[in-house]
């Protein structure tokens, strides 16, 4: 509607002008056309009009943005807000749970230096980073534009503790010439994708120049296989999985010789056959001793 004012008035402007010369003159050359005036009143109004002039439209939110977001304990959240035709007007990052302003504009107003506000000039975008996750951190926050009334979107952080985890014992006796099969999975590793990988004592597994090994992951499904095949005594070691953002977790892996095993098994047979060997004795005692 403040266009239409303004187009409005300069054609008044111009057409006022252009009568008042023609009274006063009498020939037509093309400096004192019907136009002129128009013109020269148009120039000199558009500068009277701020160049931030956003055509009179009100900000308001860009829902498109994740408004729950998913952090692992230790990393860094970030929250993002869109404002489309901000102006003039500042945007403030709030923390719901005690009112506390963190961030308004790129300024931080808060003693907690972890809190962060983040924005690329002439973009919509404005990030409250939280650095250094902590449980005290999760809750609703909200972005808040200096509107009148003001406007708010709120958004949900989320902290979780994901942790790795091998699927098997913390020791591992494996045979001399058969596959070590290592299966680790990390379920609540933040992110739609999670990257995943093994290491051998410090060595990367990947990085070793042994043959025989396969590594097979799910960034999707967050698990991860590590399988070694003909293994030998140099394989004897600490096998670790990490992931993305994420406690690692480790088994220490046994490499021993076909006579140890066969004779660690008689030792566990023995194990399970002691207490039958008591009770066939106590028995015996028992039937020979007189009435």
């Amino acid at each position: 509607m403040l266009v239409e004012y303004f187009m409005a008035l300069l054609v008044i402007m111009g057409l006022s002008a252009t009568f008042d010369k023609q009274q006063r003159r009498h020939h037509h050359s093309r400096s004192h056309s019907p136009y002129f005036g128009f013109l020269a009143s148009a120039t000199e109004l558009s500068n009277l009009i701020p160049d931030s002039y956003d055509g009179g439209l009100d900000p308001l939110f860009d829902n498109s943005t994740n408004r729950e977001i998913i952090a692992a304990l230790g990393t860094t959240a970030r929250l993002h807000c869109r404002v489309r035709h901000l102006g003039d007007r500042a945007v403030s990052w709030i923390r719901q749970r005690d009112l506390h302003i963190l961030t308004i504009g790129i300024m931080t107003y808060t003693n907690d230096q972890r809190f962060l506000a983040r924005h690329i000039d002439n973009s919509d975008e404005w990030v409250l980073k939280v650095v250094s996750v902590q449980p005290r951190d999760a809750g609703v926050y909200e972005c808040q534009v200096s509107t009148e009334p003001k406007i708010s979107l709120a958004y949900k952080l989320m902290v979780v503790t994901s942790k790795a985890q091998i699927l098997a014992n913390r020791e591992l006796y494996i045979q001399s010439g058969s596959d070590i099969n290592l299966t680790c999975i990390a379920p609540q590793a933040p992110g739609p994708y999670t990257h995943m990988l093994w290491h051998k004592d410090t060595e990367l597994v990947s990085d070793s120049t042994r043959g025989g090994i396969r590594v097979v992951s799910e960034q999707q499904m967050k698990t991860s296989n590590l399988v070694i095949s003909r293994v030998q005594h140099t394989d004897s070691g600490n096998y670790t999985c990490s992931a993305d953002n994420s406690n690692s977790d480790s088994v220490f892996v046994h490499i021993i010789k076909s006579e140890q095993h066969a004779a660690m098994q008689h030792e566990v047979g023995a194990r399970l056959e002691l207490p039958h060997l008591c009770l066939l004795l106590l028995l015996l005692v028992a039937a020979l001793r007189p009435l």
